[in-house]
């Protein structure tokens, strides 16, 4: 384990930009774009406008999408705690609430995950188009030095699988 834990910081550490870089500064904008202020507050409008559309299909959609999201985040509020992996970098403003400290396994990945395959299974363009998002979302994460590479490798698996396993469940239940 030891060893797969200095690869992946000799790694990310190769991929981290220098702040001085002029590619940090677009890897920082769209590190942000991320955030959970920006995803919470979009996924709680389409969970609430979900109950008021008249389209079945879109209520489905939008209740299921942000449902898996949120569970996804659950997931990874979990295991962040559990092991406790600091960041690569002291996180400064990246991190928008105190509580994540912790970098393993990347919330950003998951969330974006969950979301991207979650759309997939419902309008397959936008799912795809937020696949190219979260990939990129999830390098910058790496390329500004708040997360391992391992973190977002882990991140975006739980956020996939979740979406992957979660979307046929909740549509058998709606």
């Amino acid at each position: 384990m030891k060893q797969l834990l200095t690869f992946d910081a000799t790694l990310s550490q190769r991929l981290t930009l220098p702040p001085s870089s002029g590619w940090w500064r677009w890897a920082r904008l769209v590190a942000h774009l991320g955030d959970g202020p920006y995803v919470f507050g979009g996924l709680g409008l389409v969970f609430l406008g979900g109950w008021f559309w008249p389209n079945p299909f879109l209520r489905r959609a939008a209740l299921s999408v942000a449902l898996i999201v949120f569970f996804a985040i659950v997931i990874v509020t979990l295991i962040k705690f559990l092991i406790r992996r600091e960041r690569p970098r002291p996180p400064g403003e990246f991190v928008t609430f105190q509580y994540d400290l912790y970098s393993f396994p990347s919330g950003h990945s998951a969330r974006m995950a969950a979301l991207s395959v979650g759309a997939i299974f419902f309008y397959p363009l936008l799912g795809w188009i937020l696949v190219v998002l979260t990939l990129s979302i999830a390098s910058a994460r790496v390329a500004v030095g708040v997360h391992y590479f391992g973190d977002i490798l882990v991140g975006l698996g739980i956020g996939t699988l979740v979406a992957w396993r979660g979307i046929p469940l909740l549509l058998y239940l709606f």
